[in-house]
């Protein structure tokens, strides 16, 4: 069992998933698929509002950086919060 938390992609559902990148910064290389909405991933890392993670459930690439928002839409919200979401 991993002990690492665990995100849920809520974004990207109108584009096909959200945007991976192979770094932390927002310049690095942006990887050619994205990561689908309602994947679940383990963190790996994070760094502000930039997430690495590994690819638990869904479709997408097997690792890399993420945002955890674009502007004020989330989309990547941590899995355990997002049950215990009443809205």
């Amino acid at each position: 069992a991993c002990n690492r938390p665990q995100w849920l992609v809520v974004g990207g559902a109108d584009k096909g998933g959200i945007v991976v990148r192979e770094g932390r910064g927002l310049k690095s290389v942006q990887l050619a698929e994205r990561l689908a909405h309602n994947a679940t991933v383990v963190e790996l890392e994070l760094v502000g509002d930039r997430l690495h993670y590994q690819l638990l459930l869904g479709s997408g690439p097997q690792e890399g950086w993420v945002s955890l928002k674009l502007g004020e839409r989330p989309l990547v919200v941590g899995a355990i919060a997002s049950m215990h979401n009443t809205d």
